[in-house]
């Protein structure tokens, strides 16, 4: 009797770690709404040493959230062979290491089972010791998604130059002007007392 029960939770605890495994991350991006997908490290974690244990965050919240805190820059630029989003993070904000030099996340197989819908491949680079963050979602595999090049960082690996800093927002301050005071009108002199003219003798 203890040998089937034991034999039973053999079996469901295998299943568990199989369904596990074949759990997918959906990769997804909507430059229109602004909906972006990364995938990130468990927290505390080097991102090199956890190619195959990411785990896929959304800006929907949708498996898990991707908050916007994370985002200092967004960008999105679209192209006849693929949709890019890249800009600067704030790192610990989703628990990223900032002495980590970054990592590469992609569709494929020694990065985890990872897809990106409408898609034939994604290549995503976080970079916490700059701060830099990028993802390109590619028709068809090729030299514009390079999943080779996971140490070059994304101008390296995607060629990504353009950086437009975030923009500085200064409170302006409003002046109060006051508007000057009505002097009062100069009193009216009264005309000058008529003398009476003089007494004919």
């Amino acid at each position: 009797m203890r040998i089937a029960i034991f034999s039973a939770l053999s079996v469901l605890a295998l299943g568990l770690l199989r369904t596990e495994a074949m759990t997918t991350n959906v990769v997804r991006v909507d430059p229109k709404t602004g909906l972006v997908c990364l995938i990130l490290p468990p927290p505390g974690k080097l991102i090199g040493d956890t190619e195959q244990d990411g785990l896929v965050h959304c800006t929907d919240g949708k498996p898990k959230l991707l908050p916007e805190s994370f985002f200092v820059t967004k960008n999105f630029k679209v192209t006849e062979n693929y949709v890019q989003a890249w800009g600067f993070m704030d790192d610990a904000s989703v628990g990223l290491l900032k002495k980590d030099g970054g990592g590469q996340y992609d569709t494929h197989k020694d990065s985890g089972n990872n897809s990106a819908p409408g898609y034939s491949v994604f290549v995503e680079l976080l970079e916490p010791d700059t701060g830099r963050w990028c993802i390109r979602f590619c028709h068809k595999a090729g030299s514009d998604c390079n999943m080779g090049k996971s140490s070059y960082g994304c101008q390296g690996a995607l060629g990504i130059t353009d950086w437009p800093e975030p923009k500085k927002t200064s409170k302006s301050s409003t002046k109060h002007s006051r508007s000057p005071k009505k002097h009062s009108s100069a009193k009216k002199h009264s005309s000058p007392k008529k003398h009476s003219s003089p007494k004919k003798h």
